[in-house]
């Protein structure tokens, strides 16, 4: 039921377009507590949304409908739940069914919300981390140097976009968000020690970042994880110009450009049987390839190579992140 003062706060938005606490105050009459009770009641429900952060924050109509939700199987809306996040593009952040909701509606695609559901669930369904180490045998052949390739997710999928990790792993390096860095870091783990125990893995490396950050996504993750292995330093070159991995579209270039800008500092102390390299995103593989090269030329041994997120197809430029 809808009282009588929430239905005053819906006409006021409806009118307005938006609302503050202390337009609201004014309007109605009511005390800040009061307006705050109201207010979440209406959050509950769906009717309004919340749009910003303290102490700039505004409340507007959601056209988001909890019986939109009844078509569709509780087992489907539990994957969904568990597997979808939804950023939008006022950067508003959305879980699960909700989030995956505004999506379709940002997408207008209302009608085929049951079918894309069904569908959504169907191909996400993969084991606990991926194996894609058929991308660098296929795209560099004899020249692969990478033993085996692994990702915790696909950085996006076909026709829905960008996974939950990839959302997270985009909007952590541009929100410089330590946040996201952390659950990142939480959620990575237990595959990165899987990958550890099962190929006996006896040191790692940190691919360095191109660009120049106050707060290093790759460094961020690296701490957290706290591996207790011993790590073989890299370190990342340039020239005149940085030239970011992600700004180059062709393989080759990306090729030229792991090779003549990444170093191995120490490259007389690695005396190990397995290592592991550990990066944000992997498109082409190229970076991966040309380290695992340099270290390889020290040492006889296996390189792994695991990467948060990855294309879900051969080669395919991951250009954002």
């Amino acid at each position: 039921m809808i009282t009588e003062t929430r239905n005053r706060i819906i006409s006021y938005i409806k009118i307005n377009k938006q609302a503050r606490v202390g337009d609201l105050v004014k309007h109605l009459g009511l005390s800040n507590v009061a307006i705050h009770k109201q207010l979440n009641k209406l959050l509950e429900k769906s009717m309004i949304k919340k749009v910003g952060s303290s102490p700039l924050v505004f409340y507007v109509l959601d056209n988001y409908h909890p019986e939109e939700k009844n078509n569709i199987s509780e087992s489907i809306k539990k994957i969904i739940d568990q597997n979808y996040l939804y950023i939008s593009p006022a950067g508003e952040i959305l879980n699960g069914f909700e989030g995956f909701l505004a999506w379709v509606k940002n997408i207008n695609q209302e009608k085929y919300l049951e079918s894309l559901a069904r569908e959504y669930t169907k191909i996400i369904i993969y084991p606990k981390y991926i194996d894609a180490s058929f991308k660098i045998k296929s795209t560099f052949k004899e020249d692969a140097a990478v033993e085996k390739l692994f990702y915790s997710d696909f950085y996006s999928l076909p026709k829905f976009g960008k996974t939950k990790l990839g959302q997270m792993v985009l909007y952590a390096k541009q929100s410089q968000n330590r946040d996201f860095i952390s659950k990142i870091s939480s959620q990575i783990k237990p595959d990165i020690l899987d990958i550890i125990r099962k190929y006996n893995i006896d040191a790692v490396s940190f691919i360095p970042p191109t660009v120049p950050r106050q707060l290093q996504f790759i460094t961020e993750v690296e701490k957290n994880l706290n591996l207790g292995l011993p790590k073989i330093d890299l370190v990342k070159v340039s020239g005149e110009i940085i030239i970011p991995q992600k700004t180059l579209s062709k393989l080759e270039e990306r090729i030229i450009n792991a090779k003549e800008t990444i170093f191995i500092k120490k490259p007389d102390q690695i005396n190990y049987k397995n290592i592991l390299l550990i990066d944000d995103a992997t498109g082409s593989g190229a970076t991966f390839n040309e380290v695992a090269k340099k270290i390889k030329d020290k040492m006889n041994g296996t390189i792994y190579a695991f990467a948060i997120v990855g294309s879900i197809k051969g080669f395919d430029v991951i250009s954002e992140v």
